[in-house]
């Protein structure tokens, strides 16, 4: 895993659409993705943003990166780190979701 991802809390003092999302994971069969701000690289664990394939299954917390790649969600090795914003317009788009 990237050097460059924040421990968790190091950005708690950040406003989460100013968060760096540093990686992406997802199942695109089902439409699932997993947005990744900061990560703890003792236990692989992660704080970001998780989309369960619309907005109303979808919240900000905690998710084991390796039960992620247990259950078939893979690495977006094209994704460039950017904003939650900037992370979420992107991911409007690529969707074709009005917003």
């Amino acid at each position: 895993m990237d050097d460059s991802i924040p421990k968790l809390y190091e950005t708690e003092s950040v406003p989460f659409e100013r968060k760096i999302i540093h990686r992406r994971y997802q199942l695109d069969y089902v439409g699932f993705y997993w947005l990744i701000a900061e990560l703890d690289r003792n236990k692989n664990l992660a704080f970001g943003y998780a989309n369960l394939n619309d907005d109303q299954n979808a919240e900000r917390g905690y998710v084991s990166i390796e039960e992620l790649l247990e259950n078939g969600a893979e690495i977006d090795r094209k994704w460039k780190p950017c904003t939650y914003r900037e992370a979420m317009e992107s991911i409007r788009k690529e969707r074709r979701v009005i917003a």
